[in-house]
């Protein structure tokens, strides 16, 4: 008689899940694979058949986190924010670097970014701070220390592994969750230009050599085209030679003769709108528009930390994509964020399908 219940119960979830989420993820990933095999099918690497194996992983984390109520992360968050303080420090003792960057740990034959993860840790642990404590519309600068200090600590983690593009995700977490959780427009005024006042600040004495570079590229990336340059200006050039319609799929020149490097993570956009043109640009834009539109309206309809969570989610998605289209197109500077969904990378695949998991679940658990 209990599993029967417990079985019914089950059925009833499923049938309360917003499929669209799920579907709209697999067409995106769906150009994603047929992208990823254009870029690399003459390399040595199976990275096509890897993504089909991070995919598979991703959907099972998907259900797995679908079927976990949510509010137990707001139950529970004061935990999870210790372990993701913990995981953040594991870089530094157990990490290894790449690419001048120490972020990645080994877990068996597996090498995890745990900052990736550390942006919807944030999201779960700062909703609850923000739906608990900061319920109703909260000014001053008071309270605007005590909410920062709930996020600085993983801010600077990350800060120093370094990790300029997760950085500046979570300071955009943070805008978003107390700008919908309610505030007086003075101290979001005070915030924001608290914010711009330090750009000066960071760019002088905390960025890197490398990280200076990556701005001073973006703002005249033809001052050293065969240097700092190149990624760009090959994107550039693979974005304007698709043209309308595209050079069609495997037709793609930049990629194919090596001139585009990381053509299947940071820049796959560049070879995605070489070989599909503004047309296909169109389509894939319009993809994550739906994806995020339905994240928003099952944050609408739900209990205020479920609401902040999505939003959360959904500004996560949102800065991604800006960012990352803005990279490959040359109006912002390189941060090495990914196209979440599309950018080869087993922890990328299993983030965003955790995300959307918890979505998922906000769904169902919803009373």
């Amino acid at each position: 008689m209990g599993k029967n219940r417990e079985f019914i119960l089950a059925l009833k979830k499923i049938k309360k899940m917003n499929n669209g989420i799920l579907y709209t993820a697999f067409c995106i990933v769906a150009l994603s694979l047929m992208t990823v095999y254009s870029a690399t099918y003459y390399r040595t690497d199976s990275f096509f058949y890897k993504e089909m194996v991070w995919i598979a992983l991703g959907v099972i984390v998907y259900f797995v986190f679908s079927f976990i109520d949510y509010r137990k992360y707001g139950k529970y968050y004061k935990i999870i924010y210790i372990l993701n303080i913990l995981l953040l420090l594991s870089v530094y003792v157990i990490g290894h670097k790449r690419l001048g960057a120490q972020r990645w740990i080994s877990v068996g034959p597996l090498t995890v970014q745990p900052s990736e993860f550390a942006k919807l840790l944030v999201v779960l642990t700062f909703s609850e701070v923000l739906s608990s404590k900061y319920r109703e519309r909260f000014s001053g600068l008071k309270n605007m220390f005590f909410t920062g200090m709930h996020v600085l600590p993983i801010f600077l983690l990350i800060a120093k592994q370094p990790d300029l593009g997760t950085s500046l995700v979570l300071l955009f977490i943070y805008m978003t969750l107390i700008f919908i959780n309610g505030i007086d427009w003075l101290s979001l005024g005070i915030t924001i230009f608290s914010g711009i006042s330090m750009i000066p600040v960071a760019y002088f004495f905390f960025l890197k050599e490398y990280q200076k570079q990556r701005i001073l590229t973006f703002l005249n990336p033809e001052a050293d085209m065969l240097g700092s340059g190149w990624n760009v200006t090959q994107s550039m050039i693979a974005i304007g030679s698709g043209g309308f319609y595209g050079k069609g799929f495997l037709k793609g020149t930049q990629s194919k003769l090596r001139f585009l490097p990381e053509s299947h993570t940071d820049f796959i956009g560049s070879v995605f709108l070489e070989e599909r043109g503004f047309v296909g640009g169109v389509v894939l834009i319009l993809l994550y528009l739906v994806l995020i539109f339905q994240i928003l309206k099952i944050a609408d309809s739900s209990d205020q930390y479920g609401k902040l969570v999505c939003y959360g989610i959904a500004a996560i998605f949102f800065f991604h994509i800006v960012v990352n289209v803005g990279m490959i197109m040359g109006v912002m500077p390189v941060t090495g964020l990914p196209l979440l969904l599309m950018s080869y990378g087993g922890t990328s695949f299993l983030f965003a399908f955790m995300m959307l998991g918890i979505v998922q679940s906000v769904k169902v658990y919803k009373d």
